[in-house]
């Protein structure tokens, strides 16, 4: 809710100054999420009014609220239900707060938070603020809410799986995203402020390849050796819709991969999707640092430090990547807790 709201009086700090073409993309990042979120959520949960307007993470939040403070449900009932349960067989309230909320929180903060702190860091290069490190309140704010808030739902999202112990996976995922994060968001900043909407090209063309793959390579599952139970399956109940997995793997999934990889109950282990993003990202990170290093035209107190961040943050994430991929399928270190992959 904070990062949402600050976005929008930032977008209103936009317009009131005449920044017209950051204004409509503050609103952008902030509202288009919401409109995938809802549509996954009323695939999901049933098509209710309260996702047509859409307001459907609030009206969820409230059910829960309300569920608890009623005393018709128990925290307890919660962590039983995730435990015993397919969350398909979990009631509404278990359901929300097992699988339909983090899945809201990762898809909401990501697609939304992540650009909107591309564009501010964009906008404080633009403008001079980075240089001159005059950054005002409000944008700080908004950044740093923004960064908890994607870092929360990665991480949150990562445990929240029923075989996976949160204690083994929770610290691993915080570095691997802290490095991770950082290094993305800088080299697509950097190379805008050189090229500007060319930017967008890059973003076009690596989640069009991602799309790709996702479709080609994703398999859904219900039964089998899966490494996580197949009701924990994002749309496990779509093994024959063929539109649905193209509509999730290209709007929600491949979006995803443009920023950070995540692990999607709905695609098992293949290699092909790691190995992939983990390219892609490595080789246009490097170019775009590389680019923005060799073309600017002016010399500033961050240019070695933001080089440096890009390439060993790029490099590191994919050792983390490969730890990530051999701690699943390999080794004693699987955050699952019977270690059946």
């Amino acid at each position: 809710m904070a990062d949402f709201v600050t976005d929008l009086v930032l977008a209103v700090e936009y317009a009131i100054h005449d920044h017209y073409y950051w204004f409509g993309l503050t609103l952008g990042f902030a509202f288009v999420p919401q409109l995938i979120i809802n549509a996954v959520l009323a695939y999901l949960d049933g098509c209710k009014w309260y996702y047509l307007l859409p307001v459907g993470v609030p009206a969820k939040y409230f059910q829960v609220l309300y569920a608890f403070f009623s005393g018709k449900h128990k925290p307890d009932d919660i962590l039983e239900a995730r435990e015993t349960e397919d969350q398909e067989d979990q009631k509404p309230v278990a359901r929300a707060v097992n699988h339909l909320l983090p899945m809201a929180r990762l898809v909401g903060t990501l697609l939304e938070s992540l650009p909107e702190i591309c564009l501010q860091i964009y906008v404080l290069l633009r403008m001079g603020g980075l240089s001159s490190l005059e950054i005002q309140t409000l944008k700080a704010v908004t950044m740093a809410v923004s960064f908890v808030a994607s870092l929360y739902s990665i991480i949150e999202w990562e445990t929240h799986f029923p075989k996976v112990k949160a204690w083994v996976w929770g610290p691993f995922v915080f570095v691997w995203k802290v490095i991770d994060l950082p290094a993305r968001i800088l080299a697509l900043c950097l190379f805008a402020f050189i090229y500007r909407y060319w930017v967008f090209v890059v973003v076009g063309l690596h989640w069009l390849v991602m799309a790709t793959v996702e479709n080609m390579f994703c398999r859904y599952f219900r039964e089998g050796d899966a490494w996580i139970e197949p009701g924990a399956d994002v749309i496990s109940d779509s093994t024959s819709n063929n539109c649905v997995k193209f509509m999730f793997n290209t709007f929600v999934v491949a979006p995803v991969d443009v920023f950070t990889w995540v692990t999607f109950g709905s695609r098992t282990l293949y290699p092909v999707q790691p190995i992939v993003n983990s390219a892609l990202m490595l080789a246009t990170n490097i170019v775009m640092v590389s680019v923005w290093h060799l073309v600017k035209e002016t010399e500033s107190w961050y240019d070695d430090a933001a080089l440096g961040a890009v390439l060993g943050g790029s490099g590191a994430s994919v050792l983390f990547q490969v730890l990530y991929w051999l701690c699943y399928t390999r080794f004693s270190c699987s955050p699952i807790a019977d270690g059946n992959v």
